[in-house]
C-alpha cells in the first residue's frame, strides 16, 4: 500500500528498445539529413530541420522522437499540422510508427474540429459529454493535431488548463509549417 507521503512516478508509454531506424521504416539506409537529425538529438531542446520535399523529414522526427521518448524524456508526441487535411493524412503514418515501436499498441488520436465525425459518434450518448473524443484525447500520450491546440492551450477558453496539462512533456513536432 503506497503511503500518503509517497512521492508518485509518472507514467511513460512504454516502447520497444533499441529498434533500428530500418526496423521501424522498412527502409534499407537513412539519408544524410536524416542521419544529422538522429545524430543531433541527445536530449530535450529545440531541434529544426529544413530540407526538400521527399528527403525524409517525417522519419527523422520521428526517430528522434523515438529515442527521447525511450530514454525517458519525453512522455508521448503532440504532431501538429496546419491542416485539418494534412493532419488526416499523417494519421496512418504515425499509427504504422507507433505500432512498431510500443509494446501496448496505443495508437495515436486524430484531434482537430471534425475528428470526431471519424470517432463514429459514440461521444454522443447521454452522459458521455466530458469523456468525449475531442476532450479525452488532449490527455492521450500520442496525437495528431493541428497546429492551433497548443494556441488554445494558452488562452484562457473554457477547460485550457486540460489543454495546458495534455501538452506537458509531450515532444511537440510541427510539421508541413511552410504551408
Amino acid at each position: 500500500m503506497r503511503g500518503s507521503h509517497e512521492k508518485s512516478k509518472v507514467s511513460f508509454p512504454r516502447t520497444e528498445n533499441r529498434r533500428s531506424f530500418r526496423t521501424i521504416f522498412g527502409l534499407d539506409q537513412s539519408i544524410s539529413v536524416q542521419n544529422s537529425l538522429i545524430k543531433c538529438v541527445k536530449g530535450p531542446g529545440l531541434y529544426i530541420l529544413e530540407a526538400p520535399l521527399g528527403m525524409g523529414k517525417t522519419e527523422a522526427d520521428l526517430y528522434s522522437a523515438y529515442q527521447l521518448i525511450s530514454g525517458g524524456h519525453n512522455s508521448g508526441i503532440y504532431f501538429g499540422l496546419p491542416t485539418r487535411l494534412t493532419s488526416e493524412k499523417i494519421y496512418e503514418r504515425i499509427n504504422r510508427f507507433l505500432d512498431a515501436v510500443t509494446e501496448d499498441s496505443t495508437g495515436a488520436h486524430l484531434i482537430h474540429g471534425q475528428a470526431c465525425l471519424r470517432a463514429g459518434g459514440e461521444e454522443f450518448e447521454p452522459g458521455k459529454a466530458w469523456f468525449n473524443h475531442r476532450k479525452r484525447s488532449l490527455l492521450t500520450p500520442y496525437g495528431v493535431r493541428t497546429l492551433d491546440q497548443p494556441r488554445l492551450s494558452v488562452r484562457r477558453l473554457q477547460h485550457h488548463f486540460v489543454r495546458s496539462f495534455g501538452m506537458a512533456g509531450k515532444l511537440v513536432i510541427l510539421d508541413e509549417v511552410h504551408s
